[in-house]
């Protein structure tokens, strides 16, 4: 793929899924919990706010308020963020009005409950890190699906088992009874999928030209 393989603006994605109405709004929330939850559970762990709560039960907390909010990712799409960027500062904001609500009381007017958490080590790159992994695995998954419900699970199991059991083409043919380069065909049809489908999350991300390159590259390592 170019390097310039990942578009720098945002998606439409989301704002044609939210002007379909509520089915489509509940499709956003489903894809936004699918996708960030476990970099945001990996951040909250880097965080000195982790002993606010179990983790799961502070995203799903997170999740449960924030996307009932008719105007969230209005303000996400207007504030020209990466989206994953977006998240995470409205993730911190939840997280003070935890700490304030825990501490309401005898220290309900102590400053330190207005400033954000400090953090230990540096759970923001982590949290690129793991959305990176994140986007790929989600990738999979939905190229995985297609290629089940279109009949084609043949071409998935050619995909998978070359590059990520770098079993070669003539055993695979032999076990699909086709031969090796009709494996290898069948194999190349699902990662230009793959790949597609990458670059189509990137896009609804608004992800920034770093990590544009970054994921290039664990794209490229993964499937090529």
């Amino acid at each position: 793929m170019p390097a310039d393989v990942f578009p720098q603006t945002l998606s439409t994605w989301i704002t044609d899924r939210l002007m379909g109405g509520s089915g489509g709004r509940r499709e956003v929330d489903r894809h936004v919990m699918q996708v960030y939850a476990w970099p945001l559970r990996v951040y909250f762990l880097g965080t000195r706010d982790r002993n606010l709560g179990e983790p799961d039960e502070v995203i799903q907390g997170f999740f449960a308020d924030r996307l009932a909010r008719a105007e969230f990712f209005a303000q996400w799409q207007s504030s020209g963020f990466p989206l994953r960027r977006w998240l995470m500062n409205a993730f911190n904001f939840y997280l003070k009005e935890l700490r304030r609500s825990q501490r309401r009381g005898a220290h309900a007017d102590d400053p330190a409950d207005l400033e954000p958490g400090s953090l230990n080590g540096n759970p923001e790159a982590a949290m690129d890190r793991e959305f990176m992994i994140s986007m790929v695995r989600t990738a999979l998954e939905n190229v995985h699906r297609e290629c089940e419900s279109n009949g084609h699970a043949n071409h998935w199991t050619s995909f998978y088992e070359h590059f990520y059991l770098d079993r070669p083409y003539a055993e695979i043919g032999g076990h699909l009874g086709v031969d090796a380069a009709r494996a290898m065909v069948m194999a190349r049809t699902v990662r230009h999928k793959f790949q597609s489908e990458v670059r189509r999350m990137m896009s609804i991300d608004g992800a920034d030209q770093q990590l544009d390159q970054a994921i290039l590259s664990l794209v490229q390592g993964a499937a090529s």
